[in-house]
């Protein structure tokens, strides 16, 4: 469900009014472009200017685009500050207007208007410098030279260039090598725009060259034959030149890397076809500002999620969280970015998850599970988690989209999509507002629980929880003395010793075993029966957290794949059933010992060792999930709530647990990405509940090259039985896979 119309966040840092009265200093930024390829093109280092500071992180830091040929490596430095005077301003302006105009809308129409800032309408615009640099960031000076190419057309005379050796006929008129040897120039016959880097001597008009699947012929002949060109000056070398780069999103994941760019190829023209509308630029500049458009991008959303790393936490003091962290958090895979909130959403929710039960648990310690998981619900609920998401303007922060050229800024022009206004969000800073849009409640409930896990990971628990309280939730991590309402003999119940060595713990009130092992069934309502409510949400936090540290690097959706098959009832009853502890449940209900006993006679068939609960075919007991469950939450307030003694406990009855090498997507989730890779159309799952024998059928239904692959299958739950279905599917499309192969 899409929640109403929600503003976009723009940084105050890149955007200002006019100013063509003084003198304005600036803070300057140094982007160094390292290739990782090789390309016989090298970029060139380029300086972003802006008036005010970005945020601290912000200042030394390093990431990645996605080239043709590899990954671009961006360093960026803050560097100094740096004082320009208005016309200096006015023609950094016109330089990166044009440059960008050029590249990015290949619109000679737009070529000769002059910069926003010249209209002085009062506006707010993106207002940042992009200048060509020189050296390095220890002995950096601008390139002015390359910087007054912009200006070429309007003192384009061959008398400023008198000490040149020779000059050549363009579409300028006469003008000197030294000025198209590197300039950018238009080719008006086909419409091209050409990267010139130099001269190719001994090249003319009358030589001879073999044109693709034709014979040999001299370009004048070419020319003439070709576009109905008469070449007057063929004894003039030949320039040459490269088609101009195409400017590409480089923050998309999986970028096609090629060997070869024909598109980019050399190619020869003669000077008098040419156009010049840049000179002297550099093909390595050209080269460079294709990326600046993604690169900025990136800058501009690590600017406004800057923002909200900032956000007062009430009392918590020195939370450091790199705003790389919060960007993480905010971005959707919609992006299609390598970068997407999907892994820190799993182990915010599983933090949620975790306070949220605890803090239930210490308050109404005596309630029914039931009562206590339906209280949860409505404190971690996606309506709840995006209500306190809007009431803390955090749609605003939400990346929804990929980054589209077609609708990207240049600095110094008006955005064609809004007017921008100002809107004070803290104390500690602003931000700009324009383009609203639509964004679903449960993608702001998914950022709300990512941002959870950002501040978790990059501060720990405290700051996690502050700025869940900041949100709105009440929570805290206040040990409450755990008030017995019986009194028991644990020993008359359950075998201690048994259950104690399995554990490798000994409990200091052993009453709160029986209380674990206890069902609903067994006919003593003065014993508490909600150990289970919490040891889900304990032990589900700590695996989740055992998986995110100890493989560091995961794959956004790895850690939910390993998650979902870490933590679930088959995988909690297969190592209850490995450790003897099926036994040890107190009920008084007839089917449920048939059930359980059932399960057992199968053990070996389930190969318990190897099958980390997806593999089973069995409809296993809940009861033996549960018990896993509750004896984790027993430790858990014994320990004096010790997560780690908890999971120490615990993990040699769960071993072997999953790892990526070992892991096995749930059935459903694979079959799905098998059809998002091969085109295939997955149709909805139909399930079905028969009165006669009482089973969930399940109908998953595939459509592959025009043909309809459909299996059912029962079993006592739904969920069971589309699982089953889904399995039976994936193996005849892959039988199929096989078979074309």
């Amino acid at each position: 469900m899409a929640i109403d119309e929600q503003d976009r966040y723009f940084p105050e840092e890149l955007i200002g009014y006019h100013n063509d009265e003084s003198k304005m200093p600036y803070y300057c930024y140094l982007f160094e472009l390292k290739p990782n390829f090789q390309y016989d093109v090298k970029p060139q280092n380029i300086v972003l200017a802006v008036h005010k500071m970005l945020n601290r992180d912000l200042g030394e830091f390093g990431f990645d685009l996605n080239a043709d040929r590899g990954k671009m490596i961006v360093n960026v430095n803050l560097v100094g500050k740096l004082t320009l005077t208005p016309s200096e301003v006015a023609l950094c302006q016109q330089f990166q207007v044009k440059l960008f105009n050029l590249l990015l809308k290949r619109n000679l129409d737009k070529l000769h208007e002059e910069d926003a800032h010249s209209r002085g309408d009062g506006s707010a615009v993106f207002n940042y410098l992009l200048i060509p640099a020189l050296g390095s960031r220890h002995d950096l000076s601008i390139d002015w030279r390359c910087i007054s190419s912009v200006l070429y057309q309007k003192n384009a005379a061959f008398a400023d260039h008198s000490k040149c050796s020779s000059a050549v006929h363009t579409k300028n008129g006469l003008v000197c090598h030294c000025m198209i040897e590197n300039s950018l120039v238009f080719t008006p016959h086909n419409g091209f725009l050409y990267c010139v880097n130099g001269t190719l001597d001994g090249v003319r008009g009358d030589t001879y060259f073999t044109p693709k699947d034709k014979e040999s012929v001299t370009y004048k002949a070419y020319y003439k034959e070709k576009h109905d060109i008469s070449l007057e000056y063929e004894q003039e070398n030949l320039l040459c030149g490269k088609h101009i780069f195409t400017v590409h999103n480089n923050l998309r994941r999986c970028q096609t890397q090629n060997k070869k760019e024909p598109s980019y190829s050399s190619c020869e023209l003669p000077p008098e076809i040419c156009l010049i509308m840049m000179s002297p630029i550099s093909i390595s500049t050209i080269y460079s500002f294709t990326f600046l458009p993604s690169l900025m991008h990136r800058i501009e959303s690590l600017a406004v999620a800057s923002n909200l790393k900032s956000i007062p936490l009430g009392g918590t003091t020195n939370v450091e969280i790199q705003a790389i962290k919060v960007l993480e958090a905010l971005t959707t895979k919609e992006c299609q970015e390598e970068l997407h909130l999907e892994s820190l959403e799993t182990l915010g929710d599983s933090f949620l998850k975790y306070a949220a039960t605890q803090q239930l648990f210490k308050t109404h310690q005596s309630r029914d599970e039931g009562l206590l998981s339906l209280k949860r619900e409505r404190v971690i609920c996606n309506a709840s988690l995006c209500k306190l998401g809007c009431d803390r303007k955090i749609p605003g922060f939400i990346r929804t989209e990929p980054f589209d050229l077609k609708t990207w800024a240049i600095p110094g022009v008006p955005c064609g999509f809004s007017v921008l206004k100002e809107e004070q969000m803290s104390t500690s800073g602003k931000v700009y507002t324009g383009r609203r849009r639509q964004i679903k409640s449960k993608t702001v409930a998914d950022v709300v629980e990512a941002l959870i896990g950002a501040f978790l990971s990059a501060a720990g628990e405290v700051a996690a929880l502050s700025f869940m309280v900041w949100l709105g939730i009440e929570v805290n991590f206040e040990i409450v003395p755990y008030t017995k309402t019986f009194v028991i003999n644990p020993g008359m119940h359950v075998n201690i010793g048994y259950i104690e060595s399995l554990m490798g713990y000994k409990f200091q009130d052993a009453s709160l075993l029986v209380e674990a092992l206890t069902h609903g069934s067994y006919m003593r309502p003065e014993i508490p029966t909600c150990y289970q409510f919490l040891g889900d949400a304990v032990l589900d936090y700590l695996i989740t957290v055992h998986l995110y540290h100890n493989y560091p690097g995961l794959s956004p959706g790895l850690l939910t794949d390993l998650r979902s098959a870490s933590v679930n009832n088959d995988c909690y009853a297969l190592s209850a059933i490995k450790a003897g502890l099926h036994n040890q449940v107190l009920h008084l209900l007839p089917d449920l010992h048939r059930h359980v006993a059932e399960t057992v006679d199968k053990a070996e068939d389930l190969r318990l060792v190897e099958t980390f609960g997806w593999e089973s075919e069995a409809n296993l007991p809940k009861v033996l999930g549960d018990v896993i469950e509750s004896l984790a939450g027993a430790i858990y307030v014994d320990s004096g709530h010790d997560k780690e003694t908890v999971f120490q406990c615990m993990k040699p009855l769960l071993d072997p647990l999953v790892t990526p090498e070992t892991l096995r997507i749930h059935p459903k989730r694979e079959l799905i990405q098998l059809c998002q890779q091969e085109n295939y159309t997955m149709r909805k799952t139909q399930i079905s509940r028969h009165a006669d024998d009482g089973l969930a059928h399940a109908s998953v239904a595939v459509e592959a090259c025009g043909v309809v692959h459909e299996e059912t299958r029962s079993a006592k739950n739904r969920k069971l039985a589309e699982r089953l279905a889904c399995k039976a599917v994936l193996k005849t499309l892959k039988e199929i896979l096989t078979a074309d192969s």
